[in-house]
């Protein structure tokens, strides 16, 4: 308990409140099973004591050094709250994409069974409809009106949990629909309307740019590495030793030495070229938490195919 205080004045201290309250946020609504940071940091100290002490008694068994060890030892501890981090982050922003894809469907449906003279009943009849996601937040948005909530703090509350533009350019127009009395149903199904037309636009855009983003992965992942693999393997197949006795150029050893260092800048090129690849399809993508999903697919084929082709001579 003493340790999950601890990281957690750590992580306040370093990340933020906001931040960590945001964190939380997305604990419950993917359903995670540690539904406070509280519990969610000691699953993490539980998780980086196991795997610390594994890789500190792998380190041992190699015989390594002491400096080596400690750092092992560190990464491993500290390794599970990145992981778990990137884990939570991950299925929240696709419990998002969800939402927004399914925003247009309950927004013209809405339009047809809402209530225009009480924007409570039509949060209660869009908590009761069939779009998964959706109803949930409107379930609980509605629960917080029936606990004293006014409406327009409920729907707030779903846009701060959400984090989502699309979704809160949609509730900040049921907030201004409700404060202006206006007609629901017509506001409703013109937010439906302008959610389709810019859905197309951005699939037109996403058509365009698919060429890009596979040829990018393709070169990052498999024909640079590839490229550069069978020309390394090439020359490491060269007979230095014959060129040595003709008395030709550098002496052996130093040949031998300047291939390594060769093999070693190329192994940190490709190493780069994974990394900056990665991040230019995030940034593609418009979402730079994207970025170590692609970096952990890019980097270990860019490797793999790097040293299967250095194999080939």
């Amino acid at each position: 308990m003493d340790a999950v205080i601890f990281f957690g004045g750590i992580l306040k201290s370093s990340v933020g409140e906001r931040k960590l309250k945001h964190f939380e946020d997305k604990l419950l609504l993917n359903k995670s099973k540690t539904k406070t940071l509280k519990a969610w940091i000691g699953i993490c100290v539980i998780e980086g004591v196991a795997l610390m002490s594994l890789c500190m008694v792998l380190a041992w068994k190699l015989n390594s050094r002491p400096d080596v060890l400690l750092l092992l030892g560190a990464a491993g501890f500290f390794a599970p709250l990145g992981i778990n981090y990137l884990f939570q982050d991950i299925i929240f922003e696709s419990r998002k994409r969800k939402k927004e894809e399914l925003l247009c469907d309950l927004l013209l449906e809405a339009s047809v069974f809402c209530d225009n003279n009480s924007m409570e009943r039509s949060i209660a009849k869009m908590a009761e409809h069939d779009f998964p996601l959706l109803r949930e937040d409107f379930a609980r948005a509605h629960n917080e009106i029936k606990n004293g909530a006014s409406i327009e703090e409920a729907l707030e509350r779903i846009k701060e949990l959400n984090q989502s533009k699309a979704y809160s350019r949609v509730i900040d127009l049921f907030i201004q629909g409700y404060l202006s009395g206006a007609s629901l149903s017509e506001i409703m199904k013109e937010t439906a309307e302008d959610l389709l037309e810019t859905k197309a636009i951005i699939r037109e855009r996403q058509a365009v740019m698919l060429v890009t983003k596979y040829t990018l992965l393709l070169a990052a992942g498999i024909i640079v590495p590839a490229v550069l693999g069978l020309i390394i393997g090439l020359v490491n197949g060269l007979n230095f030793d014959s060129l040595g006795d003709l008395s030709i150029g550098m002496e052996v050893g130093e040949r031998k030495e300047m291939l390594k260092s060769a093999i070693f800048g190329t192994t940190i090129y490709v190493f780069e070229y994974a990394i900056i690849s990665s991040f230019f399809l995030a940034l593609h993508e418009g979402n730079k938490k994207q970025f170590w999903i692609y970096l952990l697919f890019i980097l270990p084929t860019a490797l793999t195919t790097f040293t299967l082709a250095q194999a080939f001579y």
